[in-house]
């Protein structure tokens, strides 16, 4: 039996190899890393790993997002504001009219 310990260190190796792999192929580190836990959700016979939301928001998350807002570029950003900043206000105002409409069609 394969212990817990013996599984994390699987994965930050696996972690560590598609980090390195994204680099020489000079694409985003978070594309490949999330197609490679895809891949390996759908291998038979690896244990189940099941987190709380919270633990993901708390501690997975902030960690990405810094990591991401580092390595940005601020010329591409600017260049970008426009596009960014219209998705930005759609999914707002998107997500508000569905929540609106979903609390009244539950509540009557």
């Amino acid at each position: 039996m394969i212990s817990t310990i013996q599984i994390l260190v699987l994965l930050l190796a696996v972690v560590a190899a598609v980090a390195v792999l994204a680099a020489r192929l000079k694409i985003p580190p978070a594309i490949l890393l999330v197609l490679t836990g895809v891949v390996l959700a759908l291998v038979p016979g690896l244990p189940t790993l099941e987190l709380a939301p919270e633990l993901v928001l708390l501690l997975v998350l902030p960690p990405v997002i810094y990591a991401s807002a580092v390595a940005m570029s601020w010329r591409e950003f600017r260049f970008n504001l426009r596009p960014i900043s219209q998705l930005a206000v759609g999914c707002v105002v998107f997500t508000t009219i569905a929540v609106a409409a979903a609390t009244h069609w539950v509540l009557g």
